[in-house]
């Protein structure tokens, strides 16, 4: 299933603005570096995947200029993410 989100604040600058539209699909299948769509603390967000260890899924925002508290989010579940962005292209980190 393809999906779509707007993207809200900037956690995620440079590589997505906001107020952008991604596009996302349903894969169970992740790999570091990828950006997705997941839910963390009751809401939905775009985060890029810094690591993968032991079922559990590390999350990130691309934006270096905000404290670490705002960048990190820790680890979730991998039935927390819902899709990994395909458009607009993002760069695997």
């Amino acid at each position: 299933m393809i999906f779509f989100r707007k993207v809200v604040g900037d956690s995620m600058r440079p590589t997505l603005k906001h107020g952008q539209i991604v596009w996302a699909h349903e894969l169970r299948s992740y790999r570091e570096g990828q950006v997705v769509i997941a839910f963390v603390r009751g809401k939905e967000v775009i985060k890029r995947i810094e690591k993968i260890e032991k079922g559990k899924i590390f999350l990130i925002g691309d934006n270096k200029e905000r404290s670490n508290d705002s960048r990190d989010y820790g680890s979730i579940p991998d039935t927390n993410i819902k899709g990994i962005v395909f458009w607009p292209k993002t760069k695997l980190q």
